[in-house]
């Protein structure tokens, strides 16, 4: 047993050999900032499924393929933000033919009020509003994706609107709105 690395200097190794390739990888898919950002979520996988990955050169793609995921991922989260600004913006766009340039500003004020509090919000929560707002799911839908019951999601999304609802408070002019099938926003 003398000749097996501790994980420690395993990883150590495996991080020196391998990381300019892994974040090579990232960089031509992602911006410097995502690329960077990934690269160091591949390689704490790596740390804590150390055991798990294979020894000598099959830990290069090993971490290929956890970087694969990673940066799809990326892509999914980049593209969900993307679709509910884009959202929002059509919302604000849609404005009765009446409204005033005031009151598009203040709503645009209110939809940008909205995406700074769910985005300080714990991930879990985000996807629960993400779902309901952006996928226009159900709750019994959402319960199928989380893996929970439509009153699971009701509870949830209770919560999930008093802690929005609470972010914005400190908001002027943002108040949350009722959703179908309970809770806030």
């Amino acid at each position: 047993m003398g000749n097996v690395p501790s994980s420690d200097a395993r990883f150590r190794r495996m991080y020196e050999e391998h990381y300019a390739d892994i974040r090579s990888y990232c960089l031509r898919r992602l911006s410097v900032e995502a690329a960077n950002d990934a690269a160091a979520e591949i390689f704490i996988v790596a740390w804590r499924k150390i055991d798990e990955v294979p020894q000598g050169a099959e830990a290069r793609l090993w971490l290929f393929a956890v970087a694969r995921n990673t940066v799809a991922h990326q892509y999914r989260s980049r593209s969900q933000t993307s679709r509910l600004r884009s959202k929002l913006e059509q919302t604000a766009v849609r404005s009765p033919a009446g409204a005033s340039a005031e009151d598009v500003v203040v709503r645009r004020s209110q939809d940008r009020a909205v995406l700074e509090a769910l985005g300080r919000m714990k991930p879990d929560d985000q996807e629960l509003v993400r779902l309901k707002m952006w996928e226009e799911l159900s709750h019994a839908e959402i319960g199928e994706v989380f893996g929970i019951s439509a009153h699971a999601v009701d509870m949830r999304m209770q919560r999930v609107g008093k802690r929005l609802a609470r972010l914005l408070s400190a908001t002027k002019g943002v108040r949350p709105q009722a959703i179908p099938e309970g809770g806030e926003l």
